[in-house]
């Protein structure tokens, strides 16, 4: 089955959010303060605002692969129709991983409200949080290892108006994307890890920033880089 992870992912968070609210509180831990403190109270039935996400994803991932998968039907050469198929595939993965990373928080979200409001401590919100950065960074580490695979499209990978401006220029594009993409998913890990809370926070935002910039900035210099080798020849 083309789909089965994520069919597999979205069948998962339903299952754990029907199981959650049969163990929680009905009012449970919903948000934290800058201080880690719980800062507002939301009903168990909350949990299933995850598995809508997880569910939305794995629909919009499915009709993206079908797109993917009607462009290859309808190439006119094989190397077009090949490169499509490989975005499907690349597209299924990319909505699993990020599928996974939900049910990540998820469980977090449902661990914290079995504990009850009663519990839940200036420490214990800060590592909810910095719980939840390392999940991000994982993500982004997984990420940057499946952009090289990503082959020249509208929709995934660094498109900017240079990197789309042909498939070399993009493939070099998409190969230093996910070098950044990787090591930035590593740094926010040790974020999580070293920092709590807020601090981790604030430190992964940062990170978001230096990746998004060298991001841009190495998309214009491989092109301007690519035009000189052009030149030169």
């Amino acid at each position: 089955m083309k789909n089965k992870g994520l069919i597999i992912t979205a069948a998962l968070s339903l299952i754990i959010a029907a199981a959650a609210i049969q163990i929680l509180p009905d009012m449970i831990p919903a948000h934290f303060g800058l201080n880690g403190e719980v800062d507002r109270i939301g009903s168990k039935y909350e949990v299933f605002l995850f598995a809508a996400i997880v569910v939305i994803t794995s629909v919009i991932g499915i009709l993206l692969r079908r797109k993917f998968e009607h462009d290859a039907e309808k190439a006119q050469d094989e190397k077009t129709s090949s490169h499509a198929t490989g975005n499907a595939k690349v597209c299924g993965i990319v909505c699993t991983a990020m599928n996974a990373f939900m049910i990540g928080l998820e469980c977090i979200f449902i661990a914290m409200g079995y504990n009850g409001v009663q519990h839940i401590t200036g420490t214990a919100g800060e590592l909810y949080c910095s719980a939840t950065v390392i999940l991000i960074g994982i993500l982004f580490a997984v990420l940057g290892n499946i952009m090289p695979k990503m082959k020249m499209n509208g929709l995934m990978g660094i498109r900017t108006s240079w990197s789309m401006k042909n498939e070399d220029v993009w493939t070099r594009c998409q190969r230093m994307g996910g070098t950044v993409t990787f090591f930035g998913g590593i740094a926010i890990i040790l974020s999580g890890i070293i920092l709590r809370g807020y601090p981790a926070l604030a430190a992964m935002i940062i990170i978001f920033t230096v990746i998004f910039a060298v991001m841009i900035k190495g998309s214009h210099q491989i092109y301007t880089d690519w035009e000189k080798e052009q030149n030169n020849g």
